[in-house]
């Protein structure tokens, strides 16, 4: 189906004056789709947060970069303001103009937080534990991610890169009582959370020093189209160091970085 939108048309311009460039070369397919490249963590370390009892947290960098055909664009609507959460559907770009709306790709639900208060999309990415057998022993309890393009990627992408991040993607910051918002990233873009940044951590609770696996994992139950989900998840190898004073958290020590897969 092929969307004639007034809103996304605007907020669009710069997805498609890159788009029809980008539909000019050959073999692109009818369905421009994003493909959603799983980074590895980066930053990892171990500080105390968040109480009761100030409880050891694994934090971490984790980034998504789209390397696809087109951009991520996800739009949420709601009917009423009495909704608490909105209904997410992709847009998802054609070679030939116009979009194709798959619906029902997740929620939004409006997230606040000293770091960042907009519109967050449930499910999309995922923080793991575990052993090195590969069960998974705690997970995160991210809040949900507002989808931008913060930075440009380094690796090769399938379509054209965009010039710019899509027009007016910055997910309704401060509007907890929009009724639409518009978010995504850009093809040849990324999707960075820093470990300042709220829910970049897992509770090392209960942890008992040795290897493990740090495991980051996007779009998990493949809501989202995408061209391709071999890139979806990647890990790093930890190891977690009892500490060496009583009120002291463990150590961490990165072992090795794996680009693709949980288990590294």
């Amino acid at each position: 189906m092929r969307l004639r939108l007034g809103i996304v048309a605007v907020l669009l311009a710069t997805v498609a004056c890159s788009g029809s460039a980008a539909g000019a070369a050959a073999g692109l397919p009818h369905l421009l789709l994003p493909d959603l490249d799983q980074r590895p963590p980066l930053a990892v370390s171990v500080r105390r947060g968040g109480p009761p009892g100030h409880h050891p947290l694994l934090v971490f960098t984790s980034s998504v970069e789209n390397v696809g055909y087109g951009p991520l664009i996800v739009q949420g609507s709601r009917a009423s303001r009495r909704m608490p959460m909105m209904r997410a559907d992709q847009l998802i770009q054609l070679r030939g103009g116009g979009f194709q709306r798959v619906r029902g790709v997740g929620r939004l639900r409006y997230n606040v937080s000293l770091t960042h208060s907009h519109w967050h999309l449930q499910p999309f990415e995922r923080y793991e534990l575990r052993t090195l057998s590969g069960a998974q022993i705690v997970r995160d309890h991210k809040s949900g991610f507002c989808l931008t393009s913060d930075h440009r990627s380094p690796l090769r992408t399938l379509g054209q890169r965009a010039k710019r991040p899509i027009k007016g993607s910055d997910c309704a910051r401060n509007k907890p009582r929009a009724l639409r918002v518009l978010e995504g990233t850009a093809v040849g873009w990324g999707d960075i959370y820093i470990p300042a940044k709220e829910g970049q951590s897992i509770d090392l609770s209960g942890y008992t020093p040795g290897d493990y696996d740090l495991v980051h994992r996007v779009n998990v139950g493949r809501l989202l189209r995408e061209a391709g989900y071999s890139n979806d998840a990647s890990s790093v190898r930890i190891r977690l160091v009892a500490p060496s004073a009583p009120n002291d958290p463990p150590g961490v020590v990165v072992l090795r970085t794996c680009e693709r897969g949980v288990r590294c």
